[in-house]
């Protein structure tokens, strides 16, 4: 289930695809179907720019249901948020490596308020994004990047949202499908990246 940006998104953002991952945390199989946003302006440049399907700017909104439900079970989302947090942090870690991204480590963790007032846990994650097809560790093939991911208990079950940002405009960054460097154009503005990530985290409101 596609889960809807919040209005003030939602005329600058496109939904690019879904990866769905599964994972279990107590008694319960967790399914997390994690939607990719793209910017429409300058999206094609994005797309064409590393070897990943994931643009190196990009948001995620997951829709994260259990199996058997949590009320199933007798448990509240605000009981089960310390062990399923990390959880939900790693399965969103394995989406990102499995298209191909580097996740070096979480670089912070911070408490946040959530739209319903619940207190969530924030990651901020260093990442490398990949340029070259063949996906060689080769410093000069990689894109220094940073990536997003919150969580927060609702009435069901987690809201889970973020967002990956380039670091670097690329400049001597070598582009292993022709050889040659990147070209020039990929514009880098971290702060703003990170104002737009939060404001997706800070308003979404998920249907469970």
């Amino acid at each position: 289930m596609t889960i809807d940006l919040p209005t003030s998104l939602a005329d600058s953002w496109r939904a690019l695809g879904t990866r769905t991952g599964e994972s279990s945390v107590l008694l319960a199989s967790i399914s997390a179907e994690t939607t990719v946003y793209e910017p429409i302006d300058a999206a094609d440049r994005l797309v064409t720019l590393g070897a990943s399907e994931i643009p190196v700017r990009s948001l995620f909104t997951v829709d994260v249901t259990f199996s058997p439900s949590l009320s199933d079970l007798g448990m509240a989302p605000k009981s089960a948020f310390e062990k399923a947090a990390p959880k939900a942090k790693s399965q969103f870690v394995t989406t990102l490596e499995d298209e191909g991204l580097h996740i070096d480590g979480t670089r912070n963790t911070l408490e946040f308020e959530a739209t319903n007032g619940a207190e969530g846990a924030w990651f901020v994650l260093d990442a490398d994004y990949p340029v070259s097809p063949d996906l060689t560790t080769t410093d000069d093939e990689w894109l220094d990047a940073e990536a997003h991911i919150a969580v927060w208990p609702t009435e069901a079950s987690f809201g889970m949202a973020g967002g990956v940002l380039p670091l670097e405009d690329g400049s001597g960054v070598v582009d292993g499908r022709n050889g040659g460097e990147l070209p020039a154009g990929l514009e880098v503005d971290p702060e703003a990246d990170r104002e737009t990530v939060a404001a997706l985290i800070r308003t979404l409101e998920p249907d469970r």
